[in-house]
């Protein structure tokens, strides 16, 4: 009698276990419209406030944020004037002896061949004369 029992509840188990497998969408739709009226009752326990509250909440959240942009306008404008007292945005130019050195040898290259452009010209008009 007892197996009985057992067996006749093992059936019952797998019957419950396939209709939850057939019903998953079911559920899954049942799910959420349960959940739509969860939130239009909560919707219904909302006390709104009234306009004038509402209007006077947006005022001091607009006053706040002018206010804090004010300031912290006033103190970029405070530290960039720092900064550029003190020098920092200054550039320095700082010259190594490689750079000299380059500079140097551009210039002696320059020189070089405007002498042979001159010598040139000289060698040509010396020609053209005879």
């Amino acid at each position: 009698m007892a197996e009985k029992k057992i067996a006749e509840k093992k059936i019952a188990e797998k019957k419950i276990a396939e209709k939850k497998k057939e019903n998953v969408f079911k559920r899954a739709i049942l799910r959420i419209v349960r959940r739509f009226v969860e939130v239009r009752q909560e919707m219904k326990r909302v006390i709104w406030p009234t306009r004038a509250k509402l209007l006077q909440v947006a005022v001091v959240v607009l006053a706040v944020i002018l206010a804090s942009a004010i300031f912290l306008s006033l103190v970029g404008k405070g530290t960039s004037e720092i900064l550029r007292s003190v020098g920092f945005y200054n550039q320095i130019s700082e010259t190594t002896a490689a750079t000299t050195a380059v500079v140097s040898t551009d210039a002696t290259t320059a020189a070089t061949t405007a002498a042979v452009v001159s010598t040139d010209a000289t060698t040509a008009a010396t020609t053209a004369a005879a």
